[in-house]
């Protein structure tokens, strides 16, 4: 069954809060000034797929038949499909002509880190270029002996591919966590999943002292299993969520919880970056705090209207365009010089955050909605919310 449920309008906020700071965490690797810890990238990643998890429960919290599974999996691929493969369009004709025309030369130019493409094959010609955007196109970038081969046209699109693998996977997570029925199992199976995660990574953990991206991308951060934990802990989430006691609608928000979730948040991030190793500190140690983060805003009961609401849903709506489109973006105004290097730190960081939040609402306004609202009216007539 789908859910007609209010949406909360402050998830919405906070996801495009969530696209941002992953924004600045490439900014630095594209255009080489520090703005924050990569930590707190990392942990966005966290972020949004506990929310992922959380809001899918929320919209779907039972699928009995086999109409509403069409319904689901149809609403997920409007969702998700038009922006990916308007994504994927892009930055793989950005890649292969630019390649095509400077050689290697072209990843010195856009600043394209070695760990990202240590192992593509020597010899990349059109074929290869035009297998590798199939496989893309179809979200199998990752099935692949090489493994930067998921990052070579658009890195933050490895997220997107297991996205697709836990919505496949949502109906048989609804049923084995459906005597998940009270509070104390929940945070039993919060607790146990936490730890699960820890053994995971230690598991695929490979040999060695000194670790980073590069040695851990394949093995622990991009991890099906690890990250898919964190799906599942945004359904129990919500689980949760629905045996609080309701609010009623003559509460007031309520902030204190939430102002402290952010100030932890804020505080993991830093000690994690600055204190814990790396192959923890990535989203491990913050992955409770995120949790709690989830649920403050869950039950901030901010329900704002007019410009407010309206704020809110657009935030919604371009974070998703935002995630998506940023890297090639960025890559492109690094190799044309469309935002001179001239121009001093931090002013030409605020350039680039009006350019990319405009281009990605022209994108969000005049591609994305009238093709997504074109998909619902020719497939589906029920549907959440375009943002949803």
């Amino acid at each position: 069954m789908v859910s007609q449920k209010q949406i909360i309008p402050i998830l919405d906020l906070f996801r495009l809060f969530a696209a941002l700071l992953v924004v600045l965490v490439h900014y630095e690797i594209i255009f080489g000034d520090f703005v924050v810890y990569g930590a707190f990238g990392t942990t966005a990643l966290s972020w949004f797929f506990v929310l992922s998890g959380f809001i899918i429960t929320y919209s779907y919290p039972t699928l009995g038949s086999l109409s509403d599974l069409k319904r689901f999996y149809v609403h997920r691929f409007i969702r998700i499909y038009p922006i990916y493969f308007f994504a994927v369009l892009i930055s793989a004709l950005l890649v292969s002509i630019g390649f095509s025309v400077m050689g290697d030369q072209f990843f010195t130019e856009v600043r394209r880190p070695y760990e990202i493409s240590y192992d593509l094959p020597t010899t990349k010609d059109s074929g290869f270029w035009a297998i590798t955007t199939l496989r893309h196109l179809a979200f199998a970038q990752s099935l692949s002996s090489i493994e930067t081969l998921k990052l070579v046209f658009n890195g933050p699109l490895w997220s997107l591919v297991l996205e697709v693998y836990f919505y496949l996977a949502f109906p048989l997570l609804l049923f084995f966590l459906r005597p998940f029925k009270s509070l104390p199992r929940i945070i039993a199976a919060l607790f146990v999943g936490y730890l699960l995660q820890f053994c995971l990574i230690q598991y695929f953990l490979p040999d060695g002292e000194n670790y980073n991206v590069m040695n851990l991308n394949v093995p622990i951060y991009t991890n099906p299993a690890i990250r898919g934990l964190e799906f599942v802990f945004g359904m129990l989430l919500y689980k949760a969520f629905i045996l609080l006691p309701p609010i009623t609608k003559k509460e007031k928000p309520n902030w204190k919880p939430l102002v402290l979730a952010i100030l932890s948040f804020l505080t993991i991030n830093v000690v994690g970056e600055r204190f814990i190793p790396y192959q923890y500190s990535m989203f491990f140690s913050a992955l409770p705090i995120v949790a709690l983060l989830v649920i403050a805003l869950s039950r901030a009961h901010w329900y704002p209207r007019g410009f407010g609401n309206r704020l809110c849903l657009w935030a919604g709506g371009i974070s998703y365009v935002l995630y998506c489109l940023h890297w090639p973006l960025m890559e492109m105004i690094q190799l044309w010089d469309v935002i001179p290097q001239s121009i001093i730190f931090p002013l030409h960081l605020v350039i680039l955050l009006i350019v990319l939040l405009l281009v990605s609402h022209l994108i969000y306004r005049w591609i994305e909605t009238p093709v997504r609202k074109f998909l619902y009216r020719r497939f589906e007539t029920n549907r959440l919310s375009v943002n949803h």
